[in-house]
């Protein structure tokens, strides 16, 4: 029996070797950073952030089911399970994008767990 779990596992690793790249994750408390949980730097699998007319990289075309629509300064990113040995992050903890030009922070405004390899953090532009 094929074991789907380890496929997605790969497929999700050959995205993140394609289309991943570094970014920081500053854990927070109460507006400032959490000591017991020190910032890391990793990298994910894709930062997507939204502008006018924005789909994630493989969803379907207009008016498809898993069509993923991101206002400007909204982004999401995608954080390989499987990988991922840091703490888990919440909301309120800060994202910078490394890799962009400006550094830009971000917020994270929800953290999704129910992918069976991924964390997606929902994120707002600072």
């Amino acid at each position: 029996m094929v074991d789907w779990r380890a496929l997605e596992a790969k497929v999700d690793q050959t995205i993140g070797a394609t289309f991943g790249e570094e970014v920081r994750l500053s854990f927070m408390k109460n507006g400032v950073a959490d000591p017991g949980r020190p910032m890391i730097q990793i990298r994910c699998l894709v930062f997507h952030a939204g502008g006018n007319d924005s789909n994630a990289p493989g969803s379907m075309a207009e008016g498809g089911v898993f069509r993923t629509r991101l206002s400007s300064g909204e982004a999401e990113v995608f954080i390989d399970r499987s990988t991922y040995a840091g703490p888990m992050p919440k909301q309120g903890d800060r994202v910078r994008a490394n890799e962009r030009h400006g550094q830009t922070w971000w917020e994270v405004a929800t953290v999704s767990d129910r992918y069976s390899n991924l964390l997606v953090l929902s994120l707002t532009q600072l």
